[in-house]
């Protein structure tokens, strides 16, 4: 059984077997709060695919010009709830 800790070492030690999945080298997986996604009297499928649209256009430009991009989309109503986005890149692998 493998343990690890959480963010931060006070929270303890938990034992998470929701799912892995193996990234390739370079990917970039985007991890966000609900308020990045979610607005009152708004189809939520419809926002995600929104973004999944804007990810795939833009993913082949550098990262902080794709944080750019979906972080610039188009808001209405504003956020009602604290927006984080976070975006941990796989570092690319070298071959010998």
């Amino acid at each position: 059984m493998e343990r690890d800790a959480l963010l931060r070492e006070t929270l303890g030690l938990s034992h998470r077997t929701e799912a892995r999945r193996n990234l390739p080298s370079g990917s970039t997986l985007l991890l966000c709060t609900g308020g990045f996604i979610e607005r009152r009297d708004h189809d939520i499928n419809a926002s995600i695919a929104q973004l999944v649209a804007l990810l795939a256009h833009h993913g082949e430009c550098p990262l902080p010009e794709r944080l750019r991009w979906i972080s610039s989309r188009p808001v209405d109503p504003a956020p009602g709830d604290d927006v984080v986005v976070l975006a941990p890149r796989v570092p690319w692998r070298r071959y010998q």
